[in-house]
This record gives C-alpha cells, structure tokens and sequence, in this order.
C-alpha cells in the first residue's frame, strides 16, 4: 500500500530524495535557533551576517563560475576536468583573498565600518575555498544524478554547524561560535561529498590531464567572462540588505535581517536547490536534444507554485507574533522584516530554479544586464528608506523592487525554455 504514494518518475524521485535531506538539514538549525536567539544577541547575528554576505560575494570570483559548466559536456572527462579547474582556482583566488585581508584589513574595517569583523575577515577566505570546492562537487553529483550524495553531504553540513553553534551559544563565546560553526559544517560536508566521489568515480578523477584542462577553460571561456560580473551583481543584490543595514541604520538591524533569512530564506531555498538541481539536469538534457525544454519548464513551475503558495500567504498574516512566541520578544521585529518580505521569498522559491536557463541557453549577456537592473533598483529601495529615516520604509520598497524583477526573470526564462532564445539575441 505505501508504495502507492511514493513517486513513480525519476524526476519526482531525485526530487524527493533532495527535498529529504533538505528537510533534515534545515530542520536542525531552526530547531536550535529558538536557543541561539536568547543567547546571542542581535549585534552578533549582525556581525556574523556581515561575515557570511562578504564571503558569499567573494565565492562569487572564486571558481570563475566553470563549475556552472560542468553539466554540459558530453564527456564525463570533460566534466571531471572542469571540476579540476573550478577546485585550482578557488585554491589560488582564496590565497589572494586573504592576502588582501592581511595587507588593507584596516582599510576595509574602516569603509564598513564594523571594528568587531575585523578577526573574522581573515577568517574569509577559509570559506571561499570551502564554499568554491564545494560548489565544484554538488555539480559533478548533480551531472551524475547522484543526489543521495547531495542529500547526505547537506544533512553533515547543517548538523556540523548546528552543533559547533550550538557549543559556542552555551560556552558564551559570542561571534567566533557562529563563525567557527559555519567554517566547521563546511569542512565536514565539503570533505563528506568529496570522499563519496573518490569512491565512487575513481576512474573520472584519473582521466584529468592539464592540457585538457587548460583546452575546456578557453572553450567555457564565456562563463567566467559573463557569469562572474552576473553572478556577482546577483550575489551582491543577495547581501546587499545586510551591508545597507548595517551601514545606514545598525548592526542589529542586520542581525533581525539575518533571522528572517535564516527562517524563512535558507529552508526555502534549499528545497528551490533541490528541485532546481534536478530541474538543471533534466532542463538541459532536454535543450540539447530537442532546442527546447517547455514541459520540464512548466512542471518545474506548477510544482514551485504548488509547494509555496499556501504557507507563504499564512505566513505573511502571522509573521510577528510567530517570531516573538519562538525566538523572543526582542525578536518581533524580525517577523516584521519577513511580514514585508513575503512576497520576495514566494517569488525567489519560484523563479530561482528556474534561472537556470539563462546558463543552459547561452543567455550570459541577458542574465548580466538583468543582475545589473537588480543590484541598482535594490540598492536605491535602501537610500530611499534612508532618506525616512526607517529601515522599514527601505525593506518595502526593496520588496516591491526585486518581486517586479522576478516576474520579469520569469519571462524570460520561459521564452527561453520555449526555443524562442534566438528572438532575445
């Protein structure tokens, strides 16, 4: 009788199998955060949320975005070889890295100013590595369908810094238990999918040659060209509330900030990874056969849509006082923050899987002048709520900003998936 109810396609399969470990991971880390909350406070949250928007912009630059590439070649050789190169590369950016962290850290603390991060960016390009190996690795899985792989390597990572969080909130150590928490589930997961793919695809690894190497960087040559000024502004536009914050309002403010994203951003997003792994794979085997991949683009949507609609319109009524009741009353005001940031959530649970398609239609230039669009219009919501003196009043019109973005994103994506990438040339 149960196996009435479990899925019959692959696809709804590599689905589930993500969506599982998803779940777990981001279970563990909202179980905890009711703990977390009363002991750190919002200025650390916020000076650990500086910390991690620094070093997601950097993991930006880091592998040159050829890791991007690594689903498209039809050789597993290729493909071996272009995580080779995507791994080199955050080896040597993240050496640079840190060694502009220890020539200009006074400089850069002095431009943020948040004295209380100045340990922590040496700290950075430990995550960057992490973050860019790591990166490198889920795409080899996802091009091998691996996602047991993936599942596992997440669960790891949420544990791993859950735990170390966790140890460092009772030893009241302040930052440095969040900040090590994270760089302690990175080096676990990173080291977890990495050992499952030497197992497993030993005779891949062997194949690398650096002529081969080098060959494939030129060919994908355009990733790094386009996606690493596209992806950058994405990230950026991503981080850009944390940093606008901190700088025009407080640090705390950052830190509220950081919570929502925690609550309602990171489980949302990891179940968009899951199906958006999935979608990428099947979306791009699709493209290259057939010129278009329309069905596997509107099944996507329809399951995007299906999955978030619900909660996000429940959650939007019950915001504040559902923050308040679980993390503390200091808290409310994150639950203000999210109440105004509903519908950015809603739209990014959709259209973020989805975005794939600027990669697998060769659409680099279009999805950079869209980033640009993006980090422009999201960044004058900020000075505009500056200008009112309320946080608040910058949030809403930040929100209003990236949700009209978003449709836009849609559009364009679903003419792609359609087979009309030619007409948008």
């Amino acid at each position: 009788m149960i196996k009435r109810f479990l899925p019959k396609s692959a696809y709804a399969k590599n689905v589930l199998t993500l969506m599982t470990g998803t779940g777990l991971a981001q279970a563990i880390p909202i179980a905890i955060s009711p703990i977390l909350t009363r002991i750190y406070s919002p200025e650390e949250f916020g000076v650990f949320a500086l910390y991690m928007a620094i070093a997601s912009i950097l993991t930006v630059l880091v592998t040159g975005r050829y890791e991007m590439a690594i689903l498209l070649p039809k050789k597993d050789r290729d493909a071996m070889s272009l995580v080779a190169l995507s791994i080199i590369l955050s080896f040597l950016v993240s050496i640079i890295i840190l060694i502009v962290v220890i020539a200009f850290n006074g400089q850069l603390i002095a431009i943020m100013g948040v004295p209380e991060l100045s340990i922590w960016l040496y700290w950075v390009p430990a995550s960057t590595f992490l973050m860019g190996v790591y990166q490198s690795l889920n795409y080899w899985s996802n091009r091998k369908s691996h996602y047991r792989r993936l599942a596992i390597s997440r669960v790891v990572q949420s544990s791993g810094t859950g735990a170390a969080q966790l140890a460092g909130a009772l030893n009241n150590i302040g930052t440095s238990g969040l900040v090590g928490g994270q760089l302690i589930g990175q080096t676990l997961s990173t080291a977890v999918l990495g050992g499952l793919i030497y197992k497993e695809d030993k005779e891949h690894i062997s194949t690398i040659k650096k002529l081969r190497v080098i060959a494939l960087a030129k060919k994908y040559i355009n990733f790094p060209k386009f996606l690493i000024v596209a992806h950058g502004f994405n990230t950026a536009s991503g981080q850009m509330p944390t940093f606008l914050l901190s700088a025009l309002f407080n640090s705390a403010a950052a830190g509220f900030f950081m919570l929502t994203q925690r609550v309602m951003a990171a489980p949302m997003t990891l179940v968009a990874n899951a199906i958006g792994d999935v979608f990428r794979q099947e979306a791009s085997y699709a493209y290259v056969n057939t010129g278009n991949c329309k069905d596997v683009y509107l099944g996507t949507f329809k399951r995007l849509l299906f999955i978030s609609i619900l909660p996000s319109v429940a959650f939007f009524f019950i915001a504040p006082d559902l923050f308040a009741l679980i993390f503390g009353e200091k808290w409310r005001i994150a639950g203000e923050y999210a109440q105004i940031l509903t519908p950015v959530f809603l739209l990014r649970f959709i259209t973020s899987p989805l975005s794939a398609m600027f990669m697998i239609a060769e659409k680099q230039k279009l999805d950079l002048i869209w980033q640009v669009i993006l980090l422009v219009t999201t960044s004058a919501a900020f000075f505009i709520g500056y200008l009112y003196a309320s946080e608040k009043v910058a949030l809403i019109f930040y929100s209003l900003a990236y949700s009209l973005l978003f449709i836009v994103n849609f559009f364009m994506t679903f003419n792609f998936a359609s087979g009309n990438a030619k007409k948008l040339n």
